[in-house]
């Protein structure tokens, strides 16, 4: 039989216990561009529709995604120093993650999270900066009550110098930093909901 102090012990070891804390990267970057003739085609450059610029979506695929992701100190972003991170090398082939209430891996943790980048694009547009954009998805799972969701797109502007050359190396770097800078945007944004 339980004693009258095992139920206070079993709340105390469960708020000790690390959140774990599940992230996977999008399937794809893509690119628009707005120029003065042009309607925003979704890869246009990579579609070989004339008059649309590289952008480098390339620099951010998924295996870059993922370089980036494990590289962020999520446990400083979380303000939890005991959080257990998962960065998972593909995206979670799910059709609906919306929607879905099951964990996407059983891992014994009750407090559970899962940080999704759903979309990720390289976006440019005649006289502006380009930036890249991401949606994003977070589902909290607590217990056996069903997941809350939260989604939302934060974006990041692509610091380039001035003068630089289409194929300049910087171009990577810089994007890879603006992807990093939006996903920081995105876990600070839902750590409010």
């Amino acid at each position: 039989m339980p004693s009258a102090n095992s139920a206070p012990q079993r709340a105390a070891s469960a708020a000790t216990t690390p959140c774990a804390l599940h992230v996977w990267p999008a399937a794809t970057t893509h690119t628009t561009f707005q120029g003065w003739t042009h309607a925003g085609a979704v890869d246009g450059a990579q579609r070989g529709i004339k008059g649309y610029p590289d952008l480098r979506a390339g620099a951010i695929d998924t295996a870059q995604q993922v370089q980036i992701l494990a590289a962020l100190d999520w446990r400083d972003i979380s303000g939890d120093p005991n959080l257990v991170v998962v960065v998972h090398p593909e995206p979670t082939g799910s059709d609906d993650d919306r929607s879905r209430t099951k964990r996407l891996v059983v891992d014994g943790h009750v407090c559970y999270r899962e940080l999704i980048i759903t979309s990720s694009l390289v976006e440019a547009a005649v006289f502006s900066t380009r930036s890249v954009r991401i949606l994003a998805l977070r589902k909290t799972f607590d217990g056996s009550a069903p997941p809350t969701n939260f989604s939302s797109m934060t974006k990041a502007v692509i610091t380039l110098p001035e003068k630089i050359q289409p194929n300049d190396p910087q171009i990577d770097i810089a994007t890879r930093a603006a992807f990093a800078v939006a996903v920081r945007k995105f876990a600070v944004a839902q750590s409010f909901h």
